[in-house]
């Protein structure tokens, strides 16, 4: 009888053994995750702004915002050798309005991929003079005599954006770091150009301009900021 029970238990100790190893471990349980409405703070290349995040679930969020910033600059073209020298001054203004949706692909971590539009009113505004009298050959013209140049730079009103980031509003804490690097394509800028007096012919230069300034067509944004779940 000893010698039959003895095989048994063995095979029982076995299958025993066999189904706890082959159960699966229980799945950790997902981060706490509140669904509502967030505030965000925030500044970057296209200036001091504030958001408004709405969940829509673990995956996805939508988020309307507006930045803006002015920033007044001197240009000098050419060099103190050439004949002329034009001194700009310029009022850079940026503001934008973006309408953007978020995709969450990990549920566990805040990385994200952004999309939408930009409602783009970045423009550039410049006037000048020459930086000194204009002197060609036994002639001399004072700065009044010669004129001054002023123009403007717009671009597209409405500019799709594309990026990546990391922050998600509606994930465990209520107060938490952002940040989002991509850009938007506001196409080449369209200048225009007014001048008086000697200056007058340079007014067909915009196109000129406008060919050079080609790469701005691609704003790059990169933005840091805080954002507040006003939902507990």
């Amino acid at each position: 009888m000893r010698k039959i029970l003895f095989p048994v238990m063995i095979i029982i100790a076995f299958q025993s053994w066999g189904q706890t190893v082959d159960q699966p471990e229980p799945e950790r349980p997902l981060p706490k995750y509140t669904n509502g409405f967030a505030v965000g703070l925030k500044v970057g290349t296209s200036g001091v702004g504030l958001d408004i995040y709405r969940s829509i679930n673990r995956r996805f969020d939508a988020r309307l915002g507006i930045s803006a910033f002015n920033y007044n600059a001197r240009f000098v073209s050419g060099s103190a050798t050439d004949d002329i020298q034009i001194g700009l001054n310029g009022k850079i203004k940026l503001n934008t309005i973006n309408a953007l949706l978020d995709y969450y692909p990990f549920k566990r971590v805040g990385l994200r991929l952004t999309g939408g539009l930009m409602v783009n009113l970045n423009q550039v505004n410049f006037d000048g003079a020459p930086t000194r009298d204009v002197k060609f050959k036994d002639l001399s013209f004072t700065v009044e005599e010669v004129g001054s140049l002023s123009g403007k730079a717009e671009f597209s009103k409405v500019a799709p954006y594309i990026g990546f980031g990391f922050g998600q509003p509606f994930l465990r804490k209520r107060l938490k770091f952002n940040a989002d690097i991509g850009f938007f394509y506001q196409q080449s800028p369209m200048i225009s150009l007014v001048a008086t007096k000697m200056l007058q012919p340079s007014e067909d230069q915009g196109p000129v301009i406008e060919k050079n300034l080609q790469p701005l067509k691609y704003y790059p944004v990169l933005v840091f900021g805080l954002s507040y779940r006003l939902n507990k």
